[in-house]
């Protein structure tokens, strides 16, 4: 099915959106050899109409108002374009309403900057979202389905050397208690493992990403005490093969087969990270924002793991250097999470 919006092309693939902005592009061009990919959640982005689903507090009622709308578009672009190394190539975004917001969020800001292509999946269950914009073209998108909880994005990309997956993630979060709500994490994350797997046996050289909001720090099993099943899980961990086999994700340094890499547990890398994590809740610093990479990213061929990093700049945090946390009833703030990126090389 084939839709107009706004003098934009869009392609509709039910339940999810595939579409390319086609705007005048004149923003810095990517590095030579360098590619960035960012994870962003921004905190409940939802555009000034009402549909129905939105959250109560984003409604003309409540004082939500299109000027409000363009003013978090402009700092949702600020916080994904401003004050990091360079301008990311791949973004990948939680907490949209639909994929209208990417539209604007293009059209406003981005297709300046040499964005073109974005993806959006289309839950209909859920007020929010998961998202992809990239300056480089979307070939594919495909959603996966979790009983009951927000889908998985799978979407290759094109960045002209090889084609790269990517799956953008938003896993359950824990505010029903962390051990309550952990099966689900681990539904997220055995489907992401079932895909991945069925990719890597394919093509064990592959390049692929994982990146999202997990709701779970990379050290979270060792945080738990080690005393239950959790979503993610280090390769030195007792029974590591056990909780890989029943959906686990199992991450640590150089990853092996099945195995991913998160800089959030390399030593090297988090001593020079600009903040201790990418979400702060009740005086605790989570790595809940991660982006996991293949062990394609680590062979000496193609694009190749160079640096991790996360963004603190001050306007993102607040006094105390925690995340400027978006207040709707102040106008004030931008998001309760850190943007995250990995900056990968041969391009």
């Amino acid at each position: 099915m084939l839709k107009k919006r706004i003098g934009l092309f869009l392609l509709v693939i039910c339940p999810l959106y595939l579409g390319s902005c086609g705007c005048n592009v004149d923003g810095k061009a990517p590095g030579a050899d360098e590619l960035m990919v960012m994870t962003y959640n921004v905190q409940n982005l939802f555009d000034a109409y009402v549909t129905g689903n939105e959250y109560p507090e984003y409604t003309p009622e409540k004082g939500w108002t299109v000027d409000l709308y363009r003013s978090r578009l402009r700092r949702t672009a600020q916080a994904i374009t401003q004050g990091h190394k360079a301008v990311p190539d791949i973004v990948v975004l939680q907490e949209i309403e639909h994929a209208g917001v990417l539209e604007d969020l293009l059209q406003e800001s981005l297709a300046a900057r040499g964005f073109q292509w974005y993806a959006c999946t289309n839950d209909p269950d859920s007020a929010i979202q998961n998202g992809v914009v990239s300056r480089f073209p979307i070939i594919a998108a495909r959603i996966h389905g979790v009983q009951d909880l927000r889908s998985v994005l799978e979407v290759t990309i094109d960045v002209g050397t090889e084609e790269l997956v990517l799956f953008a993630v938003h896993a359950k979060s824990r505010k029903e208690g962390v051990e309550e709500t952990e099966a689900q994490r681990i539904a997220t994350a055995k489907v992401i493992s079932t895909r991945t797997q069925e990719l890597l046996h394919e093509n064990p050289f592959l390049a692929i990403i994982v990146a999202g909001d997990f709701n779970q720090s990379a050290d979270s099993f060792q945080r738990e005490g080690q005393a239950y099943q959790t979503a993610l899980v280090p390769f030195d961990a007792r029974q590591a093969d056990v909780y890989e086999s029943a959906g686990s994700l199992l991450i640590g340094g150089v990853p092996v087969t099945q195995g991913w890499y998160t800089w959030w547990l390399d030593r090297k890398v988090v001593l020079l990270a600009q903040a201790q994590g990418s979400y702060y809740y009740n005086g605790i610093w989570e790595s809940f924002d991660q982006i996991l990479l293949s062990p394609a990213f680590f062979d000496g061929y193609g694009l190749e793991y160079k640096t991790g990093q996360v963004g603190a700049e001050s306007f993102l945090c607040d006094a105390q250097g925690h995340p400027a946390t978006w207040n709707i009833r102040t106008g004030k703030g931008v998001s309760d999470h850190l943007p995250v990126y990995v900056i990968l090389s041969g391009r």
